[in-house]
């Protein structure tokens, strides 16, 4: 494997000691920030009506055709989805945060410690007193544990991590609900979830360790974004399938009346079995979803139109989701919990979107003039345990959000190689910033060996995708 190169796309000073990178932008993957984003605007849309009780939700006002279409409509292509693509960013962030401080001399394991303790602690535990539907707290818990399991998932072929994650999906209902009967209540979904949420979290491993994601890749980008697509589709068939086959295999009971058999606690008698289907299917579905989403916003990027320069304008809004996210409770709260009970889910739906616009708008002028969002830059500061630079200096250069290309394979091939930097992946939250349309100096990347890879000459067939696998292998960037 071949030592790491490092790569500028403007003057930056070197990370220092302890993994803490400092100085400028370094070259960012656009469409995950786009794919962040997105996740982040369907958590906090299904996070709505649950934060606040809705009129409907507490009985006062009937539930009319038009709200059952639009929470409906949101609820298929968001429920489950959204949270799924969430943790697979998250687990592509946690490949970066480990590789940044690896090549700087630090310590990768204390690094994600400090990092996930503090995102739980100061972030997590405080909203969770505030909202019971806190995701923060377990993402912590489970990254914690996937800390451990970098060395393993990062070495050897580079599907180790998918089929890692194919076993713990597997495993994951069985686990759920062996621990839900010894830890009943609700505090327990922090801890039985977490076979699952590492499963998404080894997904996401494994597509930070696709060579696809290399700037330098040089085979044809836009076929593994199709593929995820199909795969995607796929994937959610096969989850309703086995969630259909637990009605089917494992019905409920009813009594004479045709009432549902009730237990103890008063709930519907549920064959085990029926969970564990239920529970895998839902697991299934919510991974497809997840990958759906990222291989379209992949695909309609790397082409570079219209819907490209559409999708754009969310990548901002995708480089701040820790403030995005927990600001969209903060005013969830403040603008409806006086009126519980009397808001419509039509309004609350109103509410998130044009709390979204805004968000949006404020993203893009607050990243115009700093290089991260202000919670981004308060954890990153707990991570790296030194300050770090918030403010843009006069006359620096920022990363594109979508780059113009043409058409055609090169172009892919091109908008392939787009600006990027480690950070490119750590949802919820993230470090660098850009303004959208501004030019990018790139220097030329150097490899400490002595040889400029940008003039080496290119790799072909097998032992060229070979190489240049292995160089994606041993890279990594500044997070």
């Amino acid at each position: 494997m071949t030592t790491a190169p490092t790569e500028a796309a403007e003057p930056a000073t070197a990370p220092q000691p302890g993994g803490a990178p400092v100085g400028g932008a370094a070259r960012r993957v656009p469409f995950l920030d786009v794919a962040r984003a997105i996740a982040m605007i369907g958590v906090v849309a299904m996070n709505v009506t649950v934060v606040v009780f809705a009129a409907e939700r507490a009985g006062e006002i009937e539930q009319s055709t038009l709200t059952s279409v639009v929470d409906g409509t949101l609820g298929l292509l968001m429920s489950g989805k959204a949270r799924a693509l969430l943790m697979v960013l998250l687990g592509v962030g946690a490949v970066l945060a480990w590789r940044s401080a690896a090549r700087s001399g630090g310590r990768p394991m204390a690094v994600m410690a400090r990092r996930y303790v503090s995102l739980g602690l100061l972030f997590g535990v405080p909203h969770l007193l505030v909202f019971s539907g806190d995701i923060l707290v377990h993402y912590s818990i489970a990254a914690l544990l996937l800390a451990p399991l970098m060395p393993f998932l990062l070495a050897g072929s580079g599907n180790r991590p998918l089929w890692f994650a194919a076993a713990l999906f597997v495993t994951a209902p069985f686990v759920e609900f062996g621990l839900g009967s010894v830890l009943p209540g609700g505090p327990d979904v922090l801890v039985t979830l977490v076979p699952q949420t590492l499963g998404f979290f080894c997904a996401g491993v494994w597509l930070a360790r696709r060579p696809e994601l290399d700037p330098e890749f040089a085979g044809e980008p836009s076929r593994f974004p199709l593929r995820l697509v199909w795969a995607g589709l796929v994937g959610q068939v096969l989850g309703l399938l086995f969630m259909v086959g637990a009605d089917l295999f494992f019905p409920m009971e009813f009594d004479a009346d045709g009432v549902p058999v009730m237990n103890a606690d008063g709930m519907p008698v549920i064959h085990p079995g029926s969970d564990v289907l239920t529970s895998f299917g839902g697991g299934l579905t919510g991974l497809g979803g997840g990958l759906f989403f990222l291989g379209l916003v992949w695909w309609l990027v790397g082409r570079g139109r219209t819907a490209a320069r559409a999708l754009g304008a969310l990548a901002p809004l995708g480089r701040m989701t820790l403030t995005v996210y927990l600001g969209s409770t903060a005013v969830f709260l403040l603008t409806m919990k006086p009126f519980e009970g009397e808001v419509t889910v039509l309004a609350q739906y109103g509410v998130a979107a044009v709390y979204f616009v805004a968000m949006a708008l404020f993203a893009r002028w607050w990243l115009g003039r700093f290089r991260m969002g202000p919670l981004e830059w308060v954890w990153r500061l707990l991570t790296y345990l030194r300050p770090v630079p918030m403010r843009r200096v006069p006359g620096e250069a920022v990363a594109p959000v979508v780059a113009d290309h043409g058409s055609g394979a090169g172009a892919d091939a091109a908008r392939s190689r787009g600006a990027h930097d480690g950070s490119w992946a750590v949802p919820p939250g993230l470090v660098g910033s850009s303004r959208p349309g501004a030019a990018v100096p790139q220097a030329a990347p150097t490899d400490p060996a002595g040889t400029d890879r940008a003039s080496a000459p290119p790799a072909s067939g097998d032992a060229g995708m070979d190489a240049r696998r292995d160089r994606y292998e041993g890279r990594t960037a500044a997070d």
